[in-house]
């Protein structure tokens, strides 16, 4: 395994890293070498805990999890633990907080790193959960 694959693998559920591996193992081996490469760079160049604080909602998450009524945006990566800032909405709006990836990746099981998340201010997710 590359660094790229080992990097993101940290930041998938089981369940989904099980998947993930068996995609690079397979016909679209390079579609999922990408996926890496790409969500590796992503995690590298993430703001540190603290990096964003002040900026309010106008901060852009770099990674975004799914399942069901679940989503789970995170704007700061501490690379020394599985713990990150960003914000959660668990079908109620969005809470701001810590992450703990291991526990979350616990609690659901199922919960999915999004592949192909493009970003938009925090602010916008707001309007879209809060109707605002």
């Amino acid at each position: 395994m590359n660094q790229y694959v080992e990097t993101i693998l940290m930041f998938m559920p089981k369940s989904q890293a099980l998947c993930f591996i068996n995609g690079l193992n397979g016909a679209e081996g390079s579609y999922f070498q990408d996926v890496a490469k790409k969500i590796s760079a992503v995690i590298e160049q993430a703001p540190a805990i603290y990096e964003t604080d002040g900026h309010g909602d106008s901060v852009k998450p770099v990674l975004h999890y799914f399942y069901g009524n679940t989503d789970i945006y995170v704007t700061e990566i501490d690379k020394n633990s599985r713990e990150h800032f960003g914000y959660i909405d668990l079908g109620y709006g969005l809470e701001a907080g810590y992450i703990d990836l291991e526990y979350i990746f616990k609690a659901i099981p199922l919960i999915n790193l999004d592949f192909n998340f493009e970003p938009l201010k925090i602010s916008e997710y707001k309007k879209n959960y809060e109707g605002s």
